[in-house]
C-alpha cells in the first residue's frame, strides 16, 4: 500500500512539476505535463481564443483578442451555460480551448475536434483527447488535438430580427442565429495563427466533430466566411443529417428570438442582453423538449455565413474540395426512438411517427415499396429505425461521398456497426457510441461498470489509427491494418463497415438512397 500510494505521488508531482510554454499572440502559456499510457503528453486547458460573449458582445458574432505580451496558466477548462452540469466552471465566458501535444512536439499535424450535443449541450473538455495523442505517439505518427467551446443552445443559436438589423457581421453585414458557427470559424483562425507555438503545423489542419459537431464541420466547408486553406482535410461523424439541422431565417426568429421576447416581456435587444443565464435557458429547456433531437434552436441560413441547405449547397458544387473521411453508426436513431416509444411501437404508431417526421405523401407512400410493409416485419420499431437512420444519416454521408467522388478529392465513407456486449436490445451501434473507441474516458458514462475487452481495445486502437494516418496524409490506411479502406468510388459504391473484423461492403445502401433519400434531399429547381 505504501509503495502504491508513493507510485501515486510521484505521478502527481510529475504532472505538477513539468510546465511545457507555448508562446502565442496573447503571451505565454503554461500547461501541464502528464503521463498517459507510459507517454509524456503536454496539455493547456481553458486558453481564450477571442474576446468573450458577455455584456454588449452577447448575441454578436465573436471578436478577435489584442495581442499581449502576458504570461498566464491554461490549468482550468469550462463549460458554456447549459442544463447538465459536468463539474467543470460553467460561464458564459467560455469561448476557450485545450490543447493535447506530445512531449518536444515539432510541426505536428493538427486535429481540431467540434464537439456534438444538439447545438445544446457539450463542451471541448468533455472529450479528453489523451489516449488519442498517445497512441499517436506509440504507434511513431504524432499528432496534435485541439478541442474547442462555441456558443450553444440560444445563446450561440438565438434568430432575432432586430440582432439581424445591427449589421455586425464583416462590411456591415446582417447576420443572427449563427454565433456559435461564427466562434468555430474563429477558433480556426486562432488555432492556424498560433498552433506554431504548440508544436503544430497551421498548413496541415484536420476539422472534425461528430453530430452537431459533424453538421458544423459540413458547414464551414460549405460556407463563403471560411477562407481556403484553413484547413486540408476534414472528419465527419454522424453529420450529414436529413432533414437539415437548419432553418430559413423568418422561421428561425420566429421559433426562438420572438419566443423568447414573448416570454421574457423584452421588446428591445438591450433587456436580451440583461437577461440573466438562467432566464434564457429556461426558455432553451421549453423549445428543446418539443423536439425529439432537443434541438432548442438551430444553424441559420442567413445569407452571412449560410446562403442555403448544406444539401442544396453541396449538390451545386458550393463547398471546399478537400479530402474527407465522413460516416455514421448503424443504428443512429435508436437514442430517440427508442426511449420515444418505450423500447416498443405498433404498426400503427410507427405510420404515424413516418407521417410526422417526413410529411411528404410521396416519401410516406414509397417507404413499403423499399422496405417492404411494416406489417411484414418481426419488430415495426426495428423496422422504423433501419428507415429512419438511413434517411437521417446513412444515405447523407453517402451522397457527399458521391459529390467528392464526382470532383476525383478523396471521400472515405464508413459506418460503425460493433455492439458492446452491455447495450440495450433496442439500441444496437447507437449515436454517439463510436466515440467511446477514440475517447475511452466517456465508457463509465454511456456504461458504468463496463471494461472493453481485449478484442475492442484493440478495434479503438484500429479506429484511432485508421482517423490519426487519415489527418496527417489524406489516407487513413496504415501498415498491420486489418482490412484496406478503399477510398468511395461510384463504381463500387463502397462503405467501410468497422467492426472488430472491419470489411469493405459495395452497393450496401445503393437500393435505399438511391430510389428513395437521394431523391428528396434536394430542394432548388
Amino acid at each position: 500500500m505504501i509503495t502504491l500510494i508513493w507510485l501515486l505521488l510521484v505521478t502527481i508531482v510529475r504532472a505538477h512539476s513539468d510546465q511545457p510554454q507555448a508562446q502565442t499572440n496573447q503571451g505565454i502559456y503554461i500547461g501541464r505535463q502528464i503521463i498517459h499510457n507510459g507517454t509524456n503528453i503536454n496539455n493547456w486547458l481553458g486558453i481564450p481564443y477571442a474576446q468573450q460573449p458577455i455584456g454588449n458582445l452577447r448575441w454578436m458574432p465573436s471578436q478577435a483578442l489584442p495581442s499581449s505580451n502576458d504570461t498566464r496558466f491554461a490549468y482550468t477548462p469550462n463549460t458554456c451555460p447549459q442544463d447538465i452540469s459536468s463539474g467543470v466552471p460553467m460561464t458564459e465566458a467560455c469561448l476557450t480551448l485545450n490543447v493535447y501535444a506530445p512531449e518536444n512536439a515539432t510541426n505536428l499535424p493538427v486535429y481540431v475536434w467540434i464537439h456534438g450535443g444538439s447545438f445544446i449541450l457539450g463542451a471541448g473538455i468533455h472529450y479528453d483527447a489523451s489516449s488519442f495523442v498517445s497512441t499517436s505517439i506509440q504507434h511513431e505518427v504524432p499528432i496534435i488535438f485541439v478541442t474547442i467551446n462555441y456558443r450553444i443552445g440560444l445563446l450561440g443559436f438565438l434568430a432575432d430580427r432586430e440582432l439581424y438589423d445591427e449589421k455586425s457581421g464583416i462590411d456591415n453585414r446582417s447576420t443572427t442565429g449563427n454565433y456559435g458557427i461564427l466562434d468555430q470559424i474563429m477558433a480556426l483562425g486562432w488555432i492556424k495563427d498560433n498552433i506554431r507555438g504548440f508544436g503544430g503545423n497551421p498548413e496541415q489542419i484536420t476539422v472534425g466533430g461528430q453530430s452537431a459537431g459533424g453538421i458544423s464541420t459540413i458547414i464551414m466547408l460549405s460556407s463563403s466566411l471560411v477562407k481556403q486553406n484553413t484547413f486540408q482535410r476534414a472528419i465527419i461523424h454522424s453529420g450529414s443529417l436529413w432533414p437539415n439541422f437548419i432553418s430559413p431565417l423568418q422561421i428561425a426568429i420566429d421559433n426562438s428570438g420572438s419566443i423568447l421576447r414573448t416570454t421574457t416581456n423584452c421588446t428591445t435587444v438591450q433587456c436580451l442582453r440583461n437577461l440573466t443565464t438562467d432566464q434564457i435557458l429556461s426558455v432553451q429547456r421549453t423549445l428543446a423538449s418539443k423536439s425529439i433531437f432537443e434541438v432548442a434552436a438551430p444553424p441559420v441560413i442567413d445569407n452571412y455565413v449560410l446562403n442555403d441547405t448544406m444539401e442544396n449547397n453541396y449538390a451545386k458544387g458550393n463547398f471546399q474540395k478537400i479530402p474527407i473521411l465522413i460516416g455514421s453508426t448503424a443504428n443512429e436513431t435508436t437514442p430517440f426512438t427508442c426511449p420515444l416509444f418505450n423500447d416498443s411501437a405498433t404498426v400503427h404508431q410507427v405510420q404515424d411517427f413516418f407521417t410526422t417526421i417526413y410529411i411528404n405523401t410521396s416519401i410516406i407512400n414509397q417507404i413499403p415499396d423499399i422496405y417492404g410493409p411494416i406489417s411484414s416485419s418481426h419488430n415495426p420499431l426495428t423496422y422504423l429505425n433501419i428507415v429512419f437512420s438511413d434517411s437521417w444519416a446513412h444515405c447523407g454521408s453517402r451522397r457527399i461521398a458521391t459529390k467528392l467522388a464526382d470532383y476525383n478529392v478523396p471521400a472515405y465513407l464508413y459506418t460503425y456497426n460493433h455492439i458492446v456486449p452491455v447495450a440495450p436490445t433496442c439500441r444496437g451501434a447507437a449515436h454517439v457510441v463510436d466515440l467511446l473507441m477514440f475517447f475511452p474516458t466517456i465508457l463509465p458514462y454511456v456504461y458504468p461498470n463496463y471494461n472493453f475487452t481485449a478484442a475492442e481495445q484493440q478495434l479503438s486502437t484500429n479506429m484511432m489509427l485508421y482517423w490519426i494516418n487519415f489527418i496527417r496524409t489524406s489516407n487513413p490506411n496504415f501498415e498491420g491494418s486489418l482490412a484496406h479502406w478503399d477510398a468511395y468510388t461510384h463504381a463500387f459504391d463502397n462503405d467501410f463497415a468497422i467492426d472488430i473484423h472491419p470489411q469493405m461492403r459495395n452497393s450496401y445502401y445503393n437500393s435505399v438512397c438511391t430510389n428513395l433519400w437521394d431523391l428528396f434531399a434536394i430542394s432548388f429547381q
